[in-house]
Parts: C-alpha cells; sequence; structure tokens
C-alpha cells in the first residue's frame, strides 16, 4: 500500500518540516508528526472491514512531545493534525498530505472544523 507513497516520501517530510507548534513556536518535525503509516496501516486498515475509495479529511491527534533534537520535551502538548488523503479504488491510499495543525482543544478531544 505505502510503496506506492514511498516516492513521495521525501517530499511529505519537506512539507511536514515547514509546521510550527501553535502552541509553544517551536518547530514539528517527522518525530512529532502523525504519518501515512501510523494513521493508514496501524489504525484504519489494522481494524478492517472497511475500504475507503475516495478523497477524505482527517483529523489526527497527537502529541508534540519531543525537541528537535530528539529529547522528551518538558510540557509536551496535544495537537489535531489536518490531513488530506486520497485512496483509489481499491482502498490503497494514495496521497497524503497534512495541510494544518492545530491546538486541541481539550485534552483527548479532537479538533472539528
Amino acid at each position: 500500500m505505502l510503496q506506492e507513497m514511498e516516492g513521495k516520501s521525501a517530499d511529505i517530510s519537506m512539507h511536514n518540516s515547514l509546521f510550527v507548534c501553535p502552541v509553544c513556536g517551536k518547530p514539528l518535525h517527522d518525530d512529532n508528526l502523525v504519518d501515512a503509516k501510523s494513521i493508514v496501516e496501524d489504525n484504519l486498515y489494522y481494524v478492517g472491514g472497511v475500504l475507503i475509495v475516495s478523497d477524505v479529511w482527517l483529523h489526527c491527534n497527537f502529541e508534540h512531545r519531543y525537541t528537535e533534537e530528539g529529547t522528551t520535551m518538558e510540557n509536551p502538548h496535544k495537537l489535531v493534525a489536518v490531513v488530506k488523503a486520497a485512496f483509489d479504488k481499491k482502498g490503497k491510499c494514495i496521497t497524503f498530505e497534512i495541510v494544518e495543525v492545530h491546538p486541541a482543544e481539550k485534552q483527548g478531544e479532537m479538533l472539528h472544523n
């Protein structure tokens, strides 16, 4: 599934490194951000029984927990990544792009537009 996207991974990483945490103002890097494998393979496909065959918007909870040096932050905080994803007619993820990052409204609660 993600083999089709591997050629795009460099583009995704470069795009993702442009995000700044809306809570603390520090840059968000790949260790902090959600990715196609963690959301699509490890969550959506793991459950099974459903194929998504269209363009979708995903709101993904995650924590800003690591510094640029890779150490754990003293005060990690919860965020929501708004992701534009596209799936082909066989249910394979062909596009996964983080378009925005928002602070979570409350602990454990997703932000809805």
